[in-house]
């Protein structure tokens, strides 16, 4: 039997001690001791917990929000690190090792999971990774805030023959996945409303619990409001009420507008607070036909902006593999070098899929403004159907509204703060142009795109651009600061010395491991297990 085979039975006697990269304050420096993780005595698992083995675990940009402001970060509420240090990581594949006595007819040892991060319980956030000690240590202890939580169970079990960086990354896939699968109300709720309008007969008996009044906004009164419904806007209009939107509030533009223009509106709050501008008819039930559609317009025009980055090359990869995906994909990136990586690992599946991809940056261009012709000429005369933002740039997103279609929507995936103020068109607005954007994943989405994984419909491998083992975690994370690799690193916990190494390095370094890979040079689950074939 092979060391993987025994290794998956996880029937191995535990250590007295294991290593975890402990987060103790801010700054790259607090994370470990000396540039080294920190040996830790393994206790047995108490009665209401489990004790899981991390088998691998993808880096991501959020973990460097935490070292970035330690203690401060939001999820963190404060937490005194020096004292009580956290584990960064959450895109987690694991292994129950020992299960305490009030889940024995629930969990055995061997039974593998990927962790949902975004836990809650009783109504209160302990996102694993963040409150809750996460996966880049070698061993990790879960109660019943991630056994029982507000959702359930937040373990989502792994088929035995799945590999682990497959399974680990599906929670990075979630989040792209989420983004095309918002549940957006697309028509006003009923309470709370404003009609901003100059012929105001029917709009009373249409939205009983509305106020109405005169597009001077003359007795606009204090507070804000769920839904506000415009008709025949004007760009102040826009740009006053604008502010007067709850979380989660929609702004209904009805007809055309009164005034042509660009309005400023805060696109953090897009991105944050899912406040939505939804236009594209005469009457509430037109606006609420065009803002339904929310996944890619299939056989369209997608553009992805900034997408050069590991969570850029996914919604690429998505739009490519997708059954019913875009038709054409075009690729912008200020880094070359990433976007030949994107023709490298997506080129021949594009062809496969009959997609024509494209990729563009300034280099190739003598002058911006030649750069912006041929963006917009591939969009064609109508434009292009779907747009996604993936850098937290605001004058991008004003970018995107410009090179859009009637109907067209506005993915600001990146997570651009509030108070980020961006001008876009109010009359593309009007024809239908929908901003969206949303931050992490729900659990359902984390089941949905690791049953796709698993029913080979996506292939999650393709993300990963470097891998390494414990000790190079530290250099994982300086790379993902440095944004070092155009894809995700993978780290491997139980192999404890193995350095940081980009995939075009590993045939060289590795050749048994660098035979498995794929024609692209990507990683497999067949490479992965040479890998610990030959490190466990």
């Amino acid at each position: 039997m092979s060391k993987l085979d025994n290794y998956k039975k996880a029937e191995a006697p535990l250590p007295q001690t294991y290593e975890a990269w402990q987060v103790f304050g801010a700054g790259l420096e607090n994370v470990g001791r000396d540039g080294k993780p920190v040996t830790v005595p393994l206790r047995e698992p108490k009665d209401d917990e489990v004790l899981v083995r991390v088998d691998a675990l993808g880096l991501c940009l959020s973990d460097m929000k935490i070292i970035a402001q330690g203690g401060n970060h939001p999820r963190l509420r404060g937490r005194d690190l020096a004292s009580d240090p956290t584990v960064l990581g959450h895109e987690c594949a694991c292994t129950i090792v020992k299960v305490g006595k009030k889940w024995e007819s629930e969990f055995s040892a061997g039974d593998r999971f990927i962790v949902q991060a975004d836990i809650y319980y009783k109504g209160v956030g302990f996102a694993f990774g963040y409150m809750i000690p996460g996966g880049l240590q070698e061993y990790a202890l879960l109660d019943e805030r991630a056994l029982a939580g507000d959702e359930g169970c937040y373990l989502l079990p792994v088929r035995p023959e799945t590999g682990y960086s497959q399974s680990a990354l599906a929670e990075p896939w979630a989040c792209v996945e989420m983004s095309y699968n918002l549940d957006d109300r697309v028509t006003p709720t009923g309470a709370a409303q404003l009609v901003v309008t100059d012929t105001p007969d029917g709009w009373a008996a249409k939205l009983p619990a509305a106020a109405v009044i005169g597009s001077d906004l003359a007795g606009l009164g204090e507070g804000g409001y769920d839904d506000i419904v415009v008709v025949a806007p004007s760009p102040k209009v826009v740009e006053t009420l604008a502010a007067r939107l709850n979380p989660h509030g929609v702004m209904f533009l009805l007809g055309a507008p009164r005034e042509s223009g660009e309005v400023s509106l805060d696109v953090g709050k897009v991105h944050y607070q899912n406040i939505r501008y939804y236009g594209g008819g005469d009457t509430l039930e037109a606006v609420a036909a065009t803002a339904k559609r929310n996944d890619l317009l299939p056989d369209g025009r997608a553009l992805f902006i900034g997408a050069g980055g590991p969570m850029g090359q996914m919604h690429v990869q998505r739009a490519i593999e997708k059954a019913d995906g875009s038709k054409r994909v075009v690729v912008t990136d200020l880094d070359a070098s990433r976007l030949a990586h994107i023709v490298n690992r997506f080129g021949d599946l594009a062809a496969k899929r009959g997609v024509e991809l494209y990729t563009l940056s300034p280099g190739e261009f003598a002058t911006p403004a030649d750069m912006n012709a041929r963006i917009q000429s591939l969009g064609g005369p109508e434009g292009y159907t779907d747009l996604v933002v993936l850098a937290p740039v605001a004058p991008l997103v004003r970018q995107a509204v410009s090179l859009a279609a009637d109907g067209a929507f506005v993915n600001i995936f990146a997570g651009v703060g509030i108070g980020t103020m961006a001008s876009v068109s109010l009359d593309k607005l009007c024809r239908g142009v929908k901003m969206i954007g949303c931050s992490g994943s729900r659990i359902s989405d984390l089941r949905k795109v690791l049953e796709l994984v698993e029913a080979r419909q996506l292939d999650s491998n393709r993300s990963v651009a470097a891998i390494g083992g414990m000790s190079a975690a530290h250099d994982g994370l300086q790379g993902v600061k440095d944004a070092k690799y155009p894809g995700k690193t993978v780290i491997y916990t139980q192999i404890p010395e193995l350095e940081l190494m980009p995939l075009d390095e590993v045939a060289v370094k590795l050749p048994d491991v660098g035979a498995k890979l794929s024609p692209e040079g990507g990683w497999t689950k067949e490479a992965e297990a040479a890998l610990l074939e030959r490190f466990l």
